[in-house]
């Protein structure tokens, strides 16, 4: 099964300053991630897809493989999706920029849960992380998640979800910002005008679940940092030291 892993990467983040660029051990944060991708050899390429000169004169220093987007895109699965065409693949992968410790074996758990998959019933694949404190179940930069009884996403919010009405033993989950796709799941996805719950949201998964598509949640146990304030960069300095 040939597959392909394409960071999108924008320069322009509204909650941290360029932070793409943002040192981790005196490398820029996206090189990192695209270098834990390529190191991981479970892909037949990796590529960086940005419409930003600045982080592609910092790829070219690091020989990091890229793409340079043809317009300005609102999601980095809209981004991606300009270059899917160029790849004879099955499966294309899409892991944010702000994710360099995405997790070896998490990456072959989608990668297997597709292969097994002989029907190709499955369009597409993320995961989820379970949410171990009230701080980030409060926190609208973690995007929370649930699913149905065959593992399918039902919706993704910035709120706390599900309501938890009566105060019962509820299980939250973060939502990881890795999607797998197949190729022409990918394609379809970027026909698809943006839907009004997610302009609300600002979660571009919701447009699969509006448009009756599904989204498979596999749950793994490896710890993510979003990366979207300098508190969350000093957390992930620190994680990479230790």
């Amino acid at each position: 099964m040939r597959t392909i892993a394409l960071v999108p990467a924008r320069l322009e983040s509204t909650r941290l300053e360029k932070k793409l660029l943002r040192l981790i051990s005196d490398t820029p944060l996206v090189v990192l991630t695209a270098k834990n991708l390529i190191k991981s050899k479970l892909f037949n390429e990796v590529f960086v897809v940005t419409d930003s000169d600045e982080i592609l004169e910092v790829l070219k220093k690091y020989s990091i493989r890229f793409f340079k987007s043809s317009k300005h895109y609102e999601t980095g699965t809209d981004r991606i999706s300009e270059f899917a065409n160029k790849f004879n693949c099955d499966l294309i992968i899409n892991v944010q920029g702000d994710e360099p410790f995405i997790n070896k074996s998490d990456l072959n758990l989608i990668i297997h849960n597709f292969k097994n998959d002989y029907k190709n019933e499955i369009e597409a694949i993320s995961l989820k992380t379970l949410i171990k404190n009230d701080n980030e179940i409060n926190d609208p930069n973690n995007v929370k998640v649930i699913t149905d009884n065959n593992s399918n996403a039902i919706y993704f919010s910035r709120l706390p979800l599900p309501y938890n009405r009566y105060g019962n033993e509820i299980k939250y989950y973060k939502h990881v910002g890795i999607y797998a796709f197949r190729k022409k799941a990918l394609i379809k996805f970027s026909n698809l005008k943006k839907s009004k719950l997610e302009k609300a949201e600002m979660i571009e998964a919701i447009r699969f679940i509006e448009n009756g598509m599904k989204i498979k949640i596999l749950e793994v146990k490896n710890n993510y940092i979003g990366i979207d304030t300098i508190e969350d960069l000093t957390k992930a300095r620190k994680m990479f030291n230790d």
